[in-house]
């Protein structure tokens, strides 16, 4: 706003309204005005205002640039998931979250048909056309997975808490129902990823101890860190299904946690993202998959600059 440059101007010359009211020829309570927005200073007085504080008419006019890194994300999402509003970063982080993370793992749901289900507690059909029940249903879990990440989000990450968040995206899905199948809990068989051995499950609890111990002695938490973890635990594959939405959940809880602004890849970018973890896995290029995440980052700080500005 003009008001508040004028003020953060005036207070970095350090002069008075008094003085500044001299100069322009007005009462101090028109400065007083001038920088609450009730008033606005006409093109004379602009002009005289850029000359005292010794800059252009344009650089007084011109809006600062967004910055997304002084926005706690977690905070605003905390604070807008209790209003229960529509049509916020909140609701829209829900259904964007929801949509590409099941849709990489090969849900057919659409983002209208996820939305729906959001909005309405109920599905958008189109004729004769055929619906996954565990689509819905992981897509309604994930909604609660994130609304329970939220509330966790500033914890410290433990195993509990990660197979906590494997339970409530699970539960309920025909997966639950197999004897073999461990919801909330680490595999019993042995799986693989992108072609890639994973963690034995005889060597699961102890890769994921070792993967923690090494994640909290770390002692400057940055996006680099996050996305390394994340790599790690795709690698290990702890469940036996739902591991990439349980690493990407995690990777947006660790990021709100230390304040940075999280990251969701989306369904279009999902080759990318595969070849980043398999490149960073095989220890060929890290760089494929932090550049990937980035590009992600950059596309919710867009969604957060759009919600919040």
């Amino acid at each position: 706003m003009l008001g508040e440059k004028i003020k953060k101007y005036r207070e970095k010359k350090k002069f008075t309204q008094g003085e500044v009211a001299e100069v322009l020829g007005v009462k101090p309570a028109t400065i007083s005005k001038y920088e609450s927005g009730t008033l606005e200073p006409n093109i004379e007085s602009l002009k005289k205002l850029a000359e005292l504080f010794g800059i252009s008419i344009d650089e007084l006019l011109k809006e600062d640039e967004f910055d997304v890194s002084k926005i706690n994300v977690l905070e605003v999402l905390r604070e807008q998931k209790e209003m229960k509003l529509k049509g916020n970063l909140y609701h829209n982080t829900q259904i964007i979250f929801a949509y590409n993370t099941n849709h990489i793992e090969g849900s057919k749901l659409t983002e209208d048909q996820t939305r729906y289900i959001y909005e309405t507690n109920t599905l958008l059909t189109e004729k004769e056309s055929i619906t996954n029940l565990d689509d819905i249903i992981e897509t309604s879990n994930h909604f609660k997975l994130v609304d329970y990440m939220l509330d966790i989000a500033d914890k410290e990450l433990t195993e509990d808490m990660i197979k906590e968040f494997h339970k409530i995206l699970k539960e309920g899905t025909s997966d639950s129902r197999k004897e073999w199948f461990a919801v909330g809990d680490y595999k019993k068989l042995p799986n693989e990823v992108g072609g890639l051995k994973t963690t034995d499950p005889k060597n699961v609890e102890r890769d994921m101890k070792k993967l923690l111990d090494w994640y909290k002695n770390i002692k400057k938490i940055t996006i680099n860190e996050i996305i390394e973890f994340h790599a790690k635990f795709e690698k290990i594959h702890p469940f036996q299904d739902g591991n990439g939405r349980i690493g990407r959940i995690i990777a947006f809880k660790e990021c709100l946690k230390y304040n940075i602004v999280p990251f969701i890849i989306l369904d279009k970018d999902k080759l990318f993202y595969y070849r980043g973890l398999n490149q960073y896995q095989t220890n060929k290029e890290k760089g494929y998959l932090i550049d990937t995440c980035l590009n992600a980052q950059d596309q919710y700080s867009r969604i957060v600059e759009y919600f919040v500005k």
